[in-house]
């Protein structure tokens, strides 16, 4: 992937975190006295505070050591206190820290902590960390080159609009990298990043725009003027020069069915959803017996979880959670090695269970096509069984755009 922008760090002034929502006090007033450059006077309020384990004051007295403002600059103590901060969970220094170990700013140049930095703010959902992660996959710097990692990150910070993140998804998009070339979705994008009156972005757009035809140019302004920060960025058109939707043709319904007998029980449910974890390429399956409503589908794609109970009564269900890939993005039977699979019986929750099963012993994948990504079908059968519990799982499914918060931990 061709890059155009560094990693991002956090300034003193950036306030993404939670932590101010609930400053203790004299952390508001240090605050201000940072907005205001007096930063004696914000060091006489945050150190305190962050002696006492504050973990916002922690961050702020860790910059102003790292820029030498309100202490002489010495890297050693913003190391430090970032460090107690990040240690607290405190996304925007674990951000810092990656973007210290990137350039090599008073410490030796370590990309692999820069990886985990950027790794552990990414997994809290933080944005900047998100596209931070994203460019070292893209740049193969700390970890191996992985186009479609790189993506999966960059997509997340855009999705929360993350501008930097939509124009390099742009470029992605332009250039074929990480995925299919789509000019169409490159101008989307890069029209989305603009929107802040970039002109540099604005340009990309421009020139895009003038080798696509009249529809499909139709089609990549709709695209743009229809995305709004936490829906899913663009990602799917009709093949180019159609004059369709630009939302392209809908999937195909899933189809799925599971029955068998859980713990003795007798059951059969021919309704599900589906969530997909794409940081882990690993994928949950609701079974349901009755219907399930758009509203329990979208809440399942985003939790990976489905209620035992609806409307105060108990539902017959079965999930599952797997990796079809094992950590891949390719489908595999052979790939499989585990499933946590989890049952409930409206007529008897004692029925119910819980279980890790382990292939061969407890199922076997019968078969299994697809690719483990955002829209993209995924079609199998599974059959098993442990004690008086079997099943056979058949489902043909469109993986959903919207990303799940958990999932199944799969390892290569």
């Amino acid at each position: 992937m061709r890059l155009f922008v560094p990693v991002v760090a956090w300034g003193i002034f950036v306030h993404a975190t939670s932590y101010c929502a609930v400053a203790s006090a004299g952390l508001q007033e240090g605050l201000d006295e940072l907005r205001r450059s007096d930063y004696a006077a914000a060091a006489k309020e945050l150190r305190p505070l962050a002696e006492r384990g504050d973990a916002e004051a922690q961050y702020r007295v860790g910059l102003m050591h790292e820029f030498g403002k309100g202490y002489p600059k010495d890297m050693a103590q913003a190391l430090a206190w970032l460090r107690k901060s990040a240690g607290q969970g405190h996304t925007g220094a674990q951000v810092e820290l990656g973007v210290i170990y990137t350039t090599g700013d008073g410490v030796r140049k370590d990309d692999a902590q820069s990886v985990s930095w950027f790794t552990k703010a990414a997994m809290q959902g933080d944005a900047t960390g998100q596209y931070n992660l994203g460019m070292m996959y893209a740049k193969g710097a700390g970890v191996k080159v992985d186009n479609a990692q790189a993506i999966a990150w960059l997509r997340k910070a855009a999705d929360q609009g993350f501008v930097l993140a939509q124009f390099e998804l742009g470029v992605a998009y332009e250039n074929g990298e990480g995925v299919a070339q789509n000019p169409v979705l490159a101008y989307a994008n890069y029209a989305i990043a603009a929107r802040g009156g970039n002109k540099d972005y604005a340009k990309y757009r421009d020139d895009i725009g003038r080798k696509l035809t009249p529809s499909q140019l139709h089609d990549a302004r709709s695209l743009a003027t229809d995305w709004q920060p936490g829906k899913p960025m663009p990602m799917r058109v009709v093949a180019a020069g159609s004059s369709a939707a630009a939302a392209g043709a809908p999937p195909a319904p899933d189809k799925c069915s599971a029955s068998g007998s859980m713990e003795g029980q007798s059951f059969t449910a021919t309704h599900c959803a589906t969530s997909l974890y794409q940081d882990q390429h690993s994928v949950a399956i609701w079974f349901s017996d009755d219907p399930i409503v758009a509203a329990e589908a979208e809440a399942f794609q985003t939790s990976s979880y489905a209620e035992p109970a609806k409307g105060g009564k108990q539902r017959t269900l079965l999930q599952i959670m797997f990796c079809p890939g094992g950590g891949a993005a390719i489908a595999s039977p052979a790939a499989v090695k585990a499933i946590d699979f989890s049952t409930n019986h409206a007529k008897s929750p004692l029925a119910g269970v819980q279980w890790s099963l382990q292939a061969p012993g407890d199922f076997r994948v019968e078969k299994l096509t697809g690719e483990v990504k955002a829209g993209a079908p995924l079609s199998g059968r599974i059959v098993g069984s442990r004690g008086n519990t079997s099943f056979t799982l058949d489902f043909a499914v469109t993986l959903p755009a919207k990303d799940a918060s958990a999932g199944m931990t799969c390892s290569k």
